[in-house]
């Protein structure tokens, strides 16, 4: 399979149930990669993917779809205070792994910046769970520059994981 034969489109609420499997699955396989937990997810109603994805929601999420599988997706929340407007957050990057080293999150993140530049977004920010060394490398090669690290920011019982936060400036110049 390559890259080009994976769609890449903005979902819809329509998109909701194929989206909660998808996030669902990212947080139980990877725990300590996501700030929600499988366990608080699991207990939400399709009615609030729904509303994530619906066309009110202050998040745009992305999904790259092989057939009419879903099998990435990345978000980008936008605050709604006005001294906070400038910027946006970059949210829930995954790609499963059986499609994974095709390109598909470049892809997607690609697509968010179009994006975000075109809603006049400055900067964006995001964490990464230290040592994710794919996705840091992935970051990094798209010019994301780390300011700080969170240590201990996800905690799973007993372990403790750091957060690197990174920031890119987008201002078209």
């Amino acid at each position: 399979m390559k890259s080009s034969e994976v769609l890449i489109r903005r979902l819809t609420s329509a998109d909701a149930p194929a989206y909660r499997a998808l996030r669902l699955r990212a947080f139980h396989d990877h725990p300590e990669a996501f700030t929600s937990s499988f366990e608080d997810e699991s207990l939400k109603p399709l009615a609030y993917c729904e509303q994530r994805l619906s066309e009110a929601s202050s998040c745009i999420v992305w999904g790259g779809f092989v057939g009419a599988t879903l099998v990435a997706m990345v978000g980008l929340e936008r605050d709604a205070r006005p001294k906070v407007q400038h910027k946006g957050l970059i949210i829930g990057l995954f790609v499963a792994p059986e499609v994974a080293r095709l390109g598909i999150a470049k892809r997607l993140l690609r697509t968010l910046l179009a994006q975000a530049r075109e809603s006049g977004l400055e900067r964006l920010a995001l964490t990464v769970t230290r040592g994710n060394l794919a996705a840091e490398k992935l970051y990094l090669d798209m010019g994301f520059r780390c300011w700080g690290v969170e240590p201990g920011a996800i905690q799973l019982g007993a372990q403790r994981f750091d957060k690197n936060h990174l920031f890119l400036n987008i201002k078209a110049p």
